[in-house]
């Protein structure tokens, strides 16, 4: 705790006294809420995770997490709006909070939450008595997401964070404040024979009260034109201005890139199956095979030669296939042909990015990510690419506010993007906050090995020598066959200070390297 008194803006802040003065005046704070802001304020501008907070908060204590939530929830009240209006301590989804004060660095502000409206789609509720029609509901609320995203005035939550509520009974209340969002969109779909019907509902985030609800009866050909209604309508309701660009392209940012519904079927049986939870070789050359006979039914179709890139991609770096230089070639390939075919679609422009990094191609990787956020600013995958590019290339501070604008839009499928937001963290010497993260991200996967690794450094850095050798002895039971030179030696760092602040942190605690 700290001895000195803090100001910032019109507050005094004495933890030692125990004290928050506003312009001389006392604000009523409890020694929780004192504790909190301190912790805050020495560390302005990082973040603090929920258990650093809950460390400062309650000391050893515990507490279940919906304390600190009631904590900072008071301690916002108590401080009020910030001169311009915005909130001095911004909320990190599902990792912790950042204190947003005066005189943060420009890097800093980029991450400060916007003022645009946010709006989380659900899954579809499949009424199909085939439970193996979800796949198709799935497909339908993922393309609405993909409409909305590529708009540059509206915040959408990733398909991966809004998916976790499949199939699960929720408060529409709840899920919008788990996902950060003003706006939910809900509904159902029945596939009958040639015959659809979808039912869809946007709700306000914070009453529960319906804002607008449409039901569709067509035929199956006209899923699209649904799709685009629907997209059309939560524009309206929600006000959204279109630049001109957006205005003139709109039709095109609603299309699904094909009228074959046997092509688009296949690509989404294949699409849903690459993002199963079960993900090996085998599973590879099914996803393959789909992607494929869609390829067959509409070879126009750019989507299924992208998707089928980047599980060649993924084939590649898991060695799931013989000869893993051969994917990645055919994965650059067909990328290309995603790109010819429709250039204004982000994600085989993502899927060239992801190649690229693959290849180490650092000037592709940077112009494919720019091109795929310039058409969809709220694609998550290609925040965390071009995050970990400036990572990469020794630029921490905007790999840092890529990582967590990544993490804003998809915060329940964040611990990847932990992993790497520790690891720009450790670049930028932030070593306390970076380990947090890391450590965070190991409570989330236990089995890393990589993220162990860093970690490991990091407390090496720190002087902790003991705990980066309990660490690597973690990493050694989780992977025996773990090595430097195999691990963290082979990523592209291109500044090599990098790579020696990482080592020099491993053998400070007499770890191999």
């Amino acid at each position: 705790m700290s001895k000195q008194a803090t100001v910032f803006g019109p507050f005094t802040l004495d933890p030692y006294k125990g004290t928050l003065l506003r312009e001389g005046e006392p604000v009523a704070l409890g020694r929780r809420g004192i504790l909190l802001l301190d912790a805050l304020l020495k560390r302005q501008g990082e973040i603090l995770t929920k258990t650093e907070l809950m460390d400062a908060g309650w000391q050893g204590s515990v507490v279940e997490e919906s304390n600190l939530s009631v904590q900072i929830a008071l301690l916002r009240k108590a401080l009020g709006p910030m001169p311009d209006g915005g909130e001095w301590i911004a909320t990190v989804p599902r990792i912790g909070y950042r204190f947003l004060g005066p005189g943060l660095d420009e890097a800093n502000k980029t991450v400060q939450p916007q003022a645009k409206p946010s709006l989380a789609v659900l899954p579809l509720t499949s009424l199909s008595t085939d439970i193996e029609q979800e796949y198709f509901a799935d497909g339908l609320a993922e393309e609405i997401i993909t409409m909305l995203s590529k708009l540059s005035g509206l915040v959408v939550i990733a398909r991966s964070s809004s998916f976790a509520y499949k199939g699960k009974s929720v408060d529409i209340r709840t899920v919008a404040r788990d996902l950060g969002v003003r706006y939910v969109l809900a509904g159902s779909v029945r596939r009958s024979g040639s015959r659809l019907r979808i039912v869809a509902q946007l709700s306000d985030g914070e009453t529960g009260a319906h804002i607008w609800a449409e039901s569709y009866d067509r035929e199956l050909a006209d899923m699209f034109a649904v799709q685009e209604e629907v997209a059309r309508k939560i524009v309206g309701e929600l006000h959204i201005a279109l630049n001109p660009k957006e205005a003139a392209q709109w039709p095109g940012i609603t299309s699904a890139g094909t009228t074959d519904i046997e092509a688009y079927d296949c690509f989404l049986r294949g699409r849903a199956m690459q993002r199963g939870a079960t993900q090996n070789a085998d599973v590879f050359q099914r996803t393959a095979e789909l992607f494929r006979k869609a390829i067959d039914h509409d070879p126009a179709y750019a989507a299924p030669y992208a998707a089928l890139s980047m599980a060649l991609a993924h084939a590649y770096y898991n060695r799931w296939v013989s000869d893993p230089g051969c994917a990645l070639v055919e994965a650059g390939r067909l990328v290309d042909e995603a790109i010819d075919r429709d250039p204004n679609d982000p994600f085989p422009h993502g899927v060239a990015a992801l190649v690229s990094m693959y290849r180490k191609d650092f000037e592709r990787w940077a112009a494919e990510v720019e091109m795929s956020l310039t058409l969809n600013p709220n694609f998550a995958p290609s925040l965390s690419l071009r995050g970990m590019l400036n990572m990469y290339s020794g630029k921490p501070l905007a790999a840092i506010a890529d990582m967590e604008r990544a993490i804003r839009l998809d915060p329940l499928y964040s611990h990847l993007y932990l992993h790497h937001l520790g690891v720009a963290h450790l670049i930028a010497g932030k070593y306390e906050t970076a380990a947090a993260l890391l450590r965070e991200r190991i409570l989330l996967v236990p089995k890393t090995d990589m993220s162990r690794a860093y970690l490991a450094a990091v407390l090496g850095l720190l002087d902790h020598g003991e705990g980066a050798r309990q660490v690597w002895s973690e990493l050694m039971a989780v992977n025996p066959d773990y090595s430097f030179a195999e691990g963290i030696g082979q990523m592209p760092f291109r500044n090599p200070q990098d790579m020696e602040r990482i080592k020099s942190g491993l053998q400070r605690a007499g770890l191999p390297v």
